[in-house]
């Protein structure tokens, strides 16, 4: 079985030609439901996830620089960490919510 990405709201030919289309909500409500809330837990833990990352990372950065005066020679990977994680928040607090929406 094929799930489309735009499954919520594509249509059967058949099914439009004989009158019973319309979206995935009013042909299956409880796969449309199912659908949503994985995409709901998706995007929280998500969030919180990368919230959670890019908060340690921070932490530890600056209890460095405290620390001793000079970089750790970590700072590269640290940046890429961050940068990674700064990317995925958008797509989980942003991107995710505006796909369940529509």
């Amino acid at each position: 079985m094929e799930f489309p990405l735009n499954a919520l709201t594509e249509t059967n030919n058949s099914e439009a030609a004989a009158g019973e289309g319309g979206s995935l909500f009013s042909r299956k409500p409880a796969v449309a439901a199912s659908y949503v809330g994985v995409l709901v837990v998706a995007a929280v833990v998500g969030t919180l996830g990368n919230l959670a990352v890019i908060t340690g990372v921070t932490i530890k950065h600056l209890r460095g620089r405290r620390q001793r005066a000079t970089t750790s020679g970590n700072d590269a990977g640290q940046a890429f960490v961050v940068n990674l994680a700064l990317s995925d928040l958008i797509v989980t607090a942003v991107i995710d919510p505006l796909a369940i929406a529509g």
